[in-house]
């Protein structure tokens, strides 16, 4: 690639992401079709069109409407449904929802931030919910067949998780493997929030990061360098179809097959470049990802950490063991805090001070805990209960102490600092001009080795 292609493509995707942000602030967000039957009483058929978000005591239902109050509607955005847990609904089922139809508000957080609840739902091509739903189905089945076999793939592994292993660690299992957080209950999420490691459950590019380092570890050791890049590839690919196939999915591996590059090719550039093409294209096909959709962003953030810090950082802490991979865990870590830390201030307001010490001890097993729950789920599927629980016990044993580890952090008084909004630009700046020592002396010195 010439000088000025590599000038013009970044520039290109720049300015794509900048347009897309602008755009999202402009254009109107109100669904016409929907807006007359905002708070109203209305039944509304359609399909189901994503796979169900599970919580708690509910259930939460993605449908695209096609008739509200026996009036066939089109080009409408879809609704969320909230319906009890239990209700028997599955992705691609022509549905019948009553309820009233609410326009969504926005509200503040725990740590005093405005969330745009409205934008981040229109990010995801919903204008409106339905709580307290009274759903019936009206035909099974339907939808995009690809879409339905992926999923259904998804499901059978969850159905043996939690035969083969009992709760709460069915549910870390679940979110370990496929990113399914919601039944891991509100006590036991905030833990890993506060410790820092929640990114261990949340589908991201460090999952999938998590399955390409296994198997590169394995890989390299008995075949050549590029079929065990090879062999990587293909078990990324796998465990996006294992995990559903869904944009989180899809977003996931993009970024860690961008990191696989930068390693591959020891050209941290040209990763730099294929980030900024990767959330370009992103852009281009939802704009309203790049300011309301903090999952995107953390994860765009996270991505560019690792390309441009953890080798650095690596080399910088040689008293750090590399045998585990605790060094690389560390230098990963860091890497990632350092490029989200302006991020978590300005959108969430709360920072982990215990995350690299709960990092340290919990990463190690990842991968062991990833792999084992995934035979043990095998097992529950073609296995007698009495095989099943013997197999399955490693994986419960990795997946309690990952959970022994994040409650201890998690429960400790002063693990996560909140930064009130009245101070949270002074904190800002201060970080900003830290950012900039280190950045200078780090020029200066690269400067100085020429």
């Amino acid at each position: 690639m010439n000088h000025f292609a590599k000038l013009v493509i970044p520039t290109i995707a720049v300015l794509i992401l900048v347009g897309a942000a602008t755009y999202s602030l402009t254009v109107p967000t109100v669904d016409s079709v929907l807006e007359p039957y905002t708070e109203t009483r209305v039944i509304v058929e359609g399909v189901v069109v994503r796979d169900l978000d599970v919580r708690d005591t509910t259930v939460r239902i993605t449908v695209q409407p096609k008739m509200v109050n026996g009036t066939a509607v089109h080009g409408s955005k879809n609704i969320i449904v909230v319906a009890e847990r239990f209700v028997d609904v599955s992705y691609g089922d022509r549905v019948q929802a009553r309820g009233v139809l609410r326009a969504p508000q926005a509200f503040e957080t725990d740590t005093g931030r405005a969330f745009n609840y409205p934008q981040y739902l229109w990010a995801h091509s919903v204008s409106h919910t339905l709580p307290f739903a009274e759903v019936k189905v009206l035909e099974k089945g339907g939808g995009n067949v690809l879409v339905s076999f992926l999923l259904g793939i998804k499901h059978t592994l969850i159905r043996g998780i939690e035969i083969a292993l009992p709760e709460p660690y069915a549910a870390l299992g679940e979110g370990l493997l496929l990113g399914e957080k919601q039944s891991l209950g509100s006590k036991l999420y905030d833990a890993f929030v506060r410790s820092g490691v929640v990114h261990i459950i949340v589908l991201s590019g460090y999952n999938v990061a998590l399955v390409i380092q296994s198997v590169l570890y394995v890989s390299l050791r008995v075949l050549p360098r590029l079929f065990g890049y090879m062999l990587a590839a293909v078990f990324v690919i796998g465990f996006a179809i294992l995990t559903g196939g869904s944009e989180t999915t899809i977003r996931a591996t993009v970024m860690a097959l961008l990191m696989m590059v930068a390693r591959v090719l020891n050209r941290p550039a040209a990763a730099l470049r294929g980030l900024l093409i990767a959330a370009a294209l992103m852009a281009l096909f939802n704009p309203f990802l790049v300011l309301y959709d903090l999952s995107f962003q953390l994860s765009v953030l996270a991505t560019l950490g690792l390309i441009i810090f953890s080798d650095p950082i690596a080399r910088r802490i040689p008293f750090v063991p590399e045998r585990f991979g605790f060094r690389e865990i560390i230098a990963t870590t860091l890497a990632t805090q350092i490029t989200v830390l302006p991020l978590l201030v300005f959108a969430i307001g709360a920072v982990s001070i215990v995350f690299l010490p709960a990092n340290a001890l919990v990463l190690v097993f990842v991968p062991l805990a990833m792999l084992f729950t995934f035979i043990a789920a095998l097992s529950a599927l073609v296995l007698s209960a009495q095989l099943t629980a013997l197999i399955a016990f490693p994986a419960y044993l990795l997946l309690a102490y990952i959970i022994t580890v994040s409650e201890f952090f998690g429960t400790l008084s002063f693990a996560q600092i909140t930064i009130p909004p009245s101070v949270m630009w002074a904190v800002l700046i201060v970080i900003l001009l830290v950012y900039v020592f280190f950045g200078v002396r780090f020029l200066r010195r690269r400067t100085a080795l020429k």
